[in-house]
């Protein structure tokens, strides 16, 4: 694995989480205003799930490779 894999890796898992909450947000207004109990039964886990994503740390690997070209 070497720094543009990292880098790509990071920025792949962001850009799903951004996709994933605006989604995640769509469907709880949407279920806010047609059916609240099935919208939000829908919409949580995907505005968790794109938490979940925004705020992953990075790999082991990729850490070794970021501290390794820092120094």
């Amino acid at each position: 694995m070497n720094n543009v894999k990292c880098t790509t890796e990071r920025f792949s898992a962001r850009s799903i989480g951004l996709i994933m909450l605006a989604f995640g947000l769509g469907l709880s207004v949407l279920g806010f205003l047609i059916l609240p109990v099935v919208g939000l039964f829908f919409a949580v886990p995907l505005l968790i799930l794109s938490a979940v994503l925004l705020i992953a740390p990075q790999s082991k690997a990729c850490r070794l490779i970021t501290e390794k070209i820092g120094n």
